[in-house]
């Protein structure tokens, strides 16, 4: 399996979305990543914190939210990213279920991806490497394995992003005692 188009959107929802996204900047945080050094993001819904591998609460907005929930139902969380810095090859962390969902709403050079686990799991049967720089275009809406090496090259200036997940098993127990928690009980 490889990326899959879910949908692309129109010209007037990627304006109508970025204007909104433009209005959040001030959200915006360096990302601690370090594939990811230079880039700049904020958390929706929650945060995964990569050092403390715990969960703290993020931005709510209500309007991006609910948009995402229709990209993605079963989302718990997500991540806005900005600007010219992309983000080298990687795995998404521990907290991510396989199945993510993203959604370019800017110019890349590319968005490389290395389809090494044919499923929305883990198996023992891997495909061998066949790293594949694909081309995304702006406004598309897809889901891919998160867990399959990825990257994006030379994003543009302007360039916003979403990404979404649910969050995995090997965290879910953590995530609603965190979630219990954080709703005061």
């Amino acid at each position: 399996m490889t990326i899959k188009m879910l949908r692309q959107l129109s010209e007037n929802d990627i304006q109508a979305l970025t204007t909104h996204l433009d209005s959040l900047t001030p959200w915006l945080e360096d990302d601690v990543s370090n594939y990811a050094k230079g880039r700049k993001r904020f958390w929706l819904q929650h945060e995964w914190d990569l050092r403390n591998r715990t969960f703290s609460p993020a931005l709510k907005d209500e309007r991006l939210w609910t948009f995402c929930k229709r990209m993605m139902p079963s989302a718990d969380l997500g991540l806005a990213v900005y600007g010219p810095v992309g983000i080298s090859l990687h795995r998404d962390d521990s907290y991510a279920d396989y199945r993510s969902v993203g959604i370019n709403l800017g110019e890349v050079d590319g968005w490389v991806y290395d389809c090494q686990y044919p499923e929305f799991r883990w198996t023992r049967n891997t495909n061998p490497t066949n790293t594949r720089n694909l081309k995304l275009p702006v406004g598309a809406v897809f889901e891919f394995n998160c867990k399959n090496p990825h990257a994006v090259i030379n994003p543009a200036t302007d360039r916003w992003a979403i990404f979404l997940w649910h969050v995995g098993h090997k965290f879910r127990q953590a995530f609603n005692a965190y979630k219990e928690v954080s709703n005061g009980g």
